[in-house]
C-alpha cells in the first residue's frame, strides 16, 4: 500500500505551504525510510522535508504549560488539556496500537469485516490526531490574540 499511499500524499500536499507536524523527528524519520523504499519519490520526499513544521516546539520549550498535561508534551496529553479532546473511547487510542493493527490488517489472516473495522478504527484514530492538532493552533492563536 505504500506507493499508493505516496503518490496520494504527494497530490494531498501539493507544491508549497507548511506541513504541521507532532513530534517532527519521527515524521522526517519515516519519510527518509519511504524515499530510500522508493526512490522514484525521494526528490519529492526532500523536497517536502524543509516544509515541516514541529506543533511540539511550543509545549516542548514551556511557552505553553498546561497542569492537565502532567509534565508531558505527548500529543495525548496536550491535546485533552487545551483542546478537551479525548482519546478514551477509541478503539485505538495510541500510536503503536494503530501501527500493529494496520500491520495486522494487511499481513493478517483477517475477513474483509475484520479489516474494515480496523481501517474505519484507524480513521477514526488519526483523524482525532489531525483534528486536534487543527484545535491546538486555533487555542494558541486565541491566547497570542
Amino acid at each position: 500500500p505504500r506507493p499508493g499511499f505516496l503518490a496520494e500524499l504527494k497530490k494531498d500536499i501539493g507544491l508549497k505551504g507548511s506541513i504541521l507536524v507532532y513530534y517532527e523527528s519521527f515524521e522526517k524519520t519515516r519519510l527518509k525510510e519511504l524515499s530510500v523504499a522508493f526512490p522514484e519519490y525521494s526528490e519529492w520526499i526532500n523536497s517536502i522535508l524543509e516544509r515541516i513544521k514541529d506543533l511540539i516546539v511550543p509545549f516542548k520549550d514551556f511557552s505553553y504549560y498546561h497542569p492537565k498535561q502532567k509534565g508531558s508534551t505527548s500529543l495525548k496529553y496536550v491535546m485533552p488539556a487545551l483542546a478537551q479532546i479525548s482519546y478514551d473511547n477509541l478503539e485505538i487510542a495510541e500510536g503503536q496500537t494503530a501501527s500493529l493493527k494496520f500491520m495486522e490488517s494487511v499481513f493478517g489472516n483477517l475477513t474483509r469485516e475484520e479489516i474494515q473495522k480496523i481501517r474505519i478504527d484507524l480513521e477514526v484514530y488519526c483523524g482525532q490526531d489531525t483534528g486536534g492538532m487543527v484545535e491546538i493552533v486555533k487555542k494558541l492563536r486565541e491566547f497570542l490574540s
